[in-house]
């Protein structure tokens, strides 16, 4: 039986000197924190590269039937998911299809604050275009419209209040599933 080397090489081209210096800046070795990196990825697959993750790919047609599942809880296991279920605006069984969702594929699932601050963000998103497409049309159409500091202040604070928005529901989205 050969013996099999412990000793992985990787050519990082340009990427190398980024690294290095990364790497420097958290008091880290390349190569250590690669095996760190690795062991991660290893750690969330379960140490088992073959376990299926799934994906959902199309939105379940509406007319399909469901199939009934059973599960027995303890008191208190049904009274925390009565109380995030209550937090999070949805029925005790949307929790818990959305809980399996996640488990099975790994991807978020959204609930009703999380979708209602995402559709506000939407919707600031499409103010923001507008502006930007007056301003432009504007400019285009040789006006001597001056566009002020003000107005460019006005949008980065929308702009701000954006990505405030989306990076909470994310944060929400993420924190979701951790139990106490």
């Amino acid at each position: 039986m050969e013996k099999q080397n412990p000793y992985l090489n990787v050519y990082l081209g340009p990427s190398k000197e980024p690294w290095v210096n990364y790497c420097k800046a958290l008091g880290k070795k390349p190569g250590a924190a690669i095996k760190v990196a690795i062991e991660e990825q290893l750690e969330k697959a379960g140490k088992d590269p073959t376990s299926k993750i799934y994906h959902q790919a199309h939105e379940a047609i509406p007319a399909e039937p469901k199939v009934r599942f059973e599960i027995l809880l303890t008191e208190s296991e049904k009274r925390a998911i009565r109380e995030r279920s209550n937090i999070e605006r949805c029925s005790m069984r949307r929790w818990i299809v959305d809980a399996c969702r996640v488990g099975l594929t790994h991807e978020p699932q959204f609930g009703m604050s999380e979708i209602d601050a995402l559709g506000e963000s939407n919707y600031q998103l499409l103010m923001i275009g507008r502006n930007l497409n007056q301003i432009a049309r504007r400019l285009n159409e040789g006006k001597d419209e001056k566009i002020t500091v003000d107005q460019i202040e006005k949008l980065s604070r929308i702009i701000d209040r954006h990505t405030d928005t989306v990076s909470a529901a994310i944060a929400a989205s993420l924190e979701r599933w951790n139990i106490e």
